[in-house]
């Protein structure tokens, strides 16, 4: 019976996260520089966003058209077929690293690394986003 408890409580903690993930529709964070930035973005399925971090902490909500673009973006990037890490051939000191998580997957980029132009769409536009 104990086990049967236990059992029932972790598949709840872990469909919890499932639906939590779920809702998330990605995740952008930036990091690095000279300044020593550190700030992410956080967009879900409904446009609502959530930005902390350096640059101080901030709610709002994307327009249906913004969250259109962002999706289709992030759709024509095709991240399954993405390398999990972007890196330049020579370390660019001071650089800015920028990764981007969607449907689970999560992509780096390196200041100076060379990457596709469907993944540089979205990164452009989630820095626009990011105020």
């Amino acid at each position: 019976m104990r086990r049967r408890a236990a059992l029932l409580t972790v598949l709840a903690v872990l469909t919890g996260a499932a639906s939590a993930e779920a809702k998330q529709l990605t995740r952008y964070d930036v990091g690095g520089g000279i300044a020593g930035r550190a700030d992410h973005l956080v967009i879900s399925t409904t446009g609502a966003a959530t930005q902390a971090g350096s640059s101080g902490d901030k709610r709002f909500q994307l327009s249906t058209r913004s969250l259109r673009a962002l999706k289709r973006d992030l759709r024509d990037a095709r991240f399954s077929t993405l390398k999990r890490r972007y890196r330049p051939s020579r370390t660019v000191f001071d650089g800015i690293g920028q990764s981007v998580r969607y449907r689970g997957k999560t992509v780096s980029v390196s200041s100076g690394a060379q990457y596709p132009k469907r993944l540089a769409r979205v990164l452009e536009r989630l820095a626009r986003l990011m105020r």
